[in-house]
């Protein structure tokens, strides 16, 4: 008894103490109101954080919070907090702390068209006042949407973006083209952190995808986890920002400032069935009419990012990898395998063929950095920059054991040759900007470099014979690579002028810009001709199959430089009336000179409605891939006495070949873009846009098809081709189109917050006039731009899109549900009218609930498409056998359902 007695003071002395010590902490407060900034209602629900830190409290249904701070957080009486709602931009706000005295923090959060945004306007604070129409993604949206990546999150949210999933399109199945607005991959500029971003070395050549013969930016080289916000501006901006911006501008906004270290993880799979699409001509192993249960594309993505304190400065370091198996959606090959007549009856697995997504493997690290250079902190270096890998294996055709492709000896029962790329993206910004005697400017250069190499596995080349070796099953096919370097010098100020309401904004500034393209050869297996007969005795097929090497003669090693200047001025002329005027010359070594201008009005006579309108001039400069690409390949066709080795060029228009062809040398695209819309918020909470644009292109560049026959095989005889294709400025195009958006917050009380967001496009391009075909090819306007490229440029991207969401967040808990249509589209196989093919337009649904267990920790699970929604199938004439269920234009791909699981911690 004594013991214990002595045991209980003890403890009891020690709580005394303890209670004292605590009693003696003050703890500081920060307590204040949070509502939006426009129409001032209050956001419940919001969540207040003290950086650094677990601490966090919610705003109550009145918007109101209170959050308590222990000494041992106070630096200097200084803290920062973050705040985050709903459907809005997260801020952070520092705030001063004076001993025993409560501070208040009231805040006004942006809506997303008031975001502080870095397109459309150089001008200072006039992210509420743009003439023109810009898209913000925000973080939140980004993580909730449950895509693993950037180009996914993109299309998930923006309706006038499309970014299909080619199968069977060589390198196109591992960088996919996204296109804006209906138009090709390679005329929507790309910012990062507002500087231009440099596109992948990949051309799009097979036929199998949209935007045959751009180029374009592998957006999904940039990770999720770097990324603040999106921003999307849907309009023509040449004269502002230079080559490509035709359709609009995609600016990348990366994370920065000191945060804490953050880390996401991925896991999901596509799993459901669908219908098989073939039958075996014995009927066995029929999949025409059955049902097929599949469970693939497994998905694992892990990513973080942290922001350091750099001195007074940070730096913000993000990486991720992703790891996201093929899926398979092909149908049974009804054709004989190995012997004639044994269609369905071989120990061939099936389906032989992959229609579907590749493998692919990616590693990405990013490096965002600003520290300022002066007390005052009116001039900052900042650097940004990273690294990517991407590791992809995707297939071809199958090749039958019984085909003379094959050896047998080395394949007996046929083979799914694979091509197997490494795409290495490097880039790095430096620059220095601030502000001197009332002067904004900024300086930066900057170099980023993409290449692509080719590994050809699972092959062969059949002319080397049918062992192993001197065969070989895997052939170094070459490579492609593109570099960049920019250097950009931006000058602004306000002037306050007598007469006009506001400040009026001048800019100018210019830019020095080096690109690079290069083609390297392959392996000389993965080219050459052995000398060896296929196996019927008749010529063999020559290189890697799928994708043969790259020749010598293909290797290149070119350059352009181009300089720019340009002016920009915007102001407030009358209290109801904003005007801007941007001009913009260019210089190019390859083509000569350019301008454009542009001319933005904003009109607001009342709080609640704005009229807008722009009209402007645009270029895009032909890409040095499509200037210098070239490439040979050894076709068979029947010209009458049998098989007979063609060989096929696709030729750079400035080569004697070319030449002789009547090819001209690539001039830029010329574009017109006029828009004009409205800005509504009828009532607080509800904000609605709609937009109409019309995009006038001339001297759009093409791909032509394969010149054939007696004369181009006379046209070509001194060098030693049969056939041959070229990039052309050959076809003028108009697109018309609208885009709608509308967003609504609702407060529910106690029940939670919802918002409310709904977008529609609608685009529709035709091609004017007639078709430039140069003398030498009178006759051929059919070949050089055919039906199907017609078909591919009009109809093959929706006519129409729309998006609806709802996103609701209640305490700790949270949901979203978005529904995607998306527009129906046509066929591109064949040039016969009898084999078109419509697919109809479908509705896919995603959603996902999550729970934050602590103030860091959040648990979230989901689904994509959750009602496994396919495209319409491919009819028998589209199907190459039945074999290719579903259509590869498919804007959605054709996966099918899958389900997530989402982990989130901020440490």
């Amino acid at each position: 008894m004594r013991t214990a007695a002595r045991r209980l003071t003890g403890i009891v002395g020690i709580w005394t103490v303890l209670s004292i010590a605590l009693a003696a902490q003050v703890l500081s407060t920060v307590s204040g109101v949070v509502t939006t900034r426009v129409d001032g209602l209050p956001l419940p629900g919001a969540m207040i954080t003290l950086v650094g830190s677990d601490l966090s409290a919610t705003t109550d249904s009145e918007g109101k919070y209170k959050l308590e701070i222990p000494p041992a957080f106070v630096r200097a009486g200084r803290i920062q907090v973050k705040v985050d709602a709903l459907g809005l931009p997260a801020k952070l706000f520092d705030v001063d702390l004076k001993p025993d005295v409560p501070a208040v923090l009231d805040i006004a959060l942006s809506l997303g068209f008031e975001e502080q945004v870095t397109v459309g306007s150089r001008a200072a604070g006039a992210e509420a006042q743009k003439a023109v129409p810009v898209d913000i993604i925000t973080q939140e949206q980004i993580a909730s949407s449950g895509y693993a990546e950037t180009t996914q999150v993109i299309q998930a949210l923006a309706p006038s973006f499309n970014f299909p999933r080619p199968t069977i399109s060589d390198g196109t199945d591992t960088v996919r083209p996204a296109t804006l607005r209906g138009l090709g991959p390679d005329q929507v500029l790309v910012l990062v952190n507002g500087k231009r971003r440099h596109q992948s070395a990949l051309v799009h050549l097979n036929g199998g995808s949209i935007g045959r013969g751009s180029t374009g930016v592998d957006l999904n080289a940039i990770p999720v986890s770097a990324i603040e916000r999106i921003e999307v501006l849907r309009d023509g901006a040449a004269a502002q920002y230079g080559s490509d911006a035709i359709a609009g501008v995609i600016n990348i906004v990366l994370k920065g400032g000191v945060a804490r270290p953050s880390v996401t993880s991925k896991f999901g799979l596509s799993t459901g069935s669908f219908i098989g699409n073939s039958c075996s001509p014995s009927g066995q192993n029929c999949m025409a009419g059955k049902k097929i249960d599949f469970s693939d594309g497994g998905l694992f993505d892990a990513g973080g990012s942290w922001g350091l304190a750099l001195g007074k400065g940070s730096l913000t370091i993000s990486s991720e990898y992703r790891r996201h198996n093929r899926t398979n959606r092909a149908s049974f090959d009804p054709r004989d395998q190995i012997v004639a007549g044994d269609a369905g009856t071989t120990a061939v697995a099936e389906p032989n063929h992959r229609w579907g997504d590749p493998d692919t493997r990616d590693f990405m690290t990013l490096l965002n950095a600003s520290v300022p250079l002066n007390a005052k902190q009116t001039r900052f270096l900042y650097a940004f920059g990273g690294y990517s890998r991407r590791e992809a294996n995707s297939a071809g055709f199958y090749r039958r054991a019984l085909d003379v492709r094959n050896w047998p000896q080395i394949y007996p029962l046929g083979f799914l040759p694979e091509i197997q790329p490494t795409v290495v993206d490097v880039s790095g910004s430096v620059g220095v900007r601030g502000a001197w005697n009332r002067w904004a400017y900024d300086v930066s250069g900057g170099y980023g470099h993409n290449s692509f190499d080719f590994t050809i596995g699972n092959t062969l080349n059949v002319s080397l014979g049918p062992t192993v070796p001197p065969n070989k099953t895997v052939f170094d096919a070459g490579a492609l690579a593109l570099g960049q370097a920019v250097a950009n010098a931006d000058l602004s100020r306000g002037f306050k002028l007598g007469g006009l309401s506001g400040p009026l904004n001048v800019a100018f500034g210019a830019e020095i810009r080096r690109e690079q393209y290069a083609i390297s050869e392959g392996e000389p297996d993965s080219y050459r001709n052995g000398g060896v007969p296929n196996r019927a005795g008749g010529i063999a097929a020559i290189g890697s199959q799928v994708f043969p090497g790259f020749r010598p003669s293909n290797a290149v090693d070119a350059s352009r430089h181009s300089t720019a200047g340009y002016v920009d001025v915007e102001g407030d002329f009358l209290s109801w009336l904003r005007l801007g005027l941007a001009g913009r010359g260019e210089h190019y070594s390859d083509f000569g000179n350019t301008f454009d201008g542009k001319l933005t009005v904003r009109v607001q006579p009342v709080r609640r409605f704005v009229a807008r309108a722009a009209l402007s001039t645009g270029f895009r400069a032909p890409s040095l891939g499509q200037s210098y690409f070239s490439s040979t390949a050894t076709n068979f066709v029947n010209l009458g006495q049998g098989l007979v080795p063609v060989e096929s060029l696709t030729l750079p228009v400035s080569s004697p070949a070319a030449l002789v062809l009547g090819a001209q040398p690539l001039k830029p695209e010329n574009s017109t873009h006029a828009s004009a819309g409205l800005v509504l918020t009828p009532v607080p909470g509800l904000d609605f846009t709609v937009d109409y644009y019309h995009i006038a292109i001339d001297d759009r560049i093409v791909l032509s098809g394969n010149f054939t026959g007696a004369r181009i095989t006379a046209l070509l005889a001194p060098f030693g081709a049969n056939s041959a294709r070229f990039f052309t400025n050959a076809i003028d195009t108009r697109t018309t189109g609208v885009d709608a958006t509308a967003a609504y917050r609702v407060a529910l009380g106690s029940g939670g917050d919802v918002r409310l967001h709904a977008s529609y496009n609608n685009t529709r391009t035709k091609i004017v006039g007639g078709v430039t075909t140069p003398a030498q090819l009178a006759g051929f306007d059919q070949v050089l731009f055919d039906r199907i490229e017609r078909r591919r440029i009009e109809c093959a991207q929706p006519r129409d899109n729309v998006r609806l969401g709802a996103d609701w967040r209640r305490s700790k808990w949270g949901a979203n549900v978005n529904n995607a249509r998306y527009g129906e589209i046509c066929s591109v196989v064949t040039v016969n009218p009898a084999d078109d093919q419509t697919f109809s337009a479908k509705w896919l649904t995603d959603a996902e609930l999550s729970y934050r267990i602590t103030g860091g920790l959040t648990l979230a699970a989901g689904g994509q498409n959750l009602f496994n929604v396919f495209p319409d199938r491919n009819i028998t004439v589209n199907s190459f056998n039945g074999i290719q269920t579903f259509p590869g234009l498919s804007p959605f791909g054709m996966n099918g359902r899958t389900v997530y699981g989402r982990i989130s911690w901020k440490m």
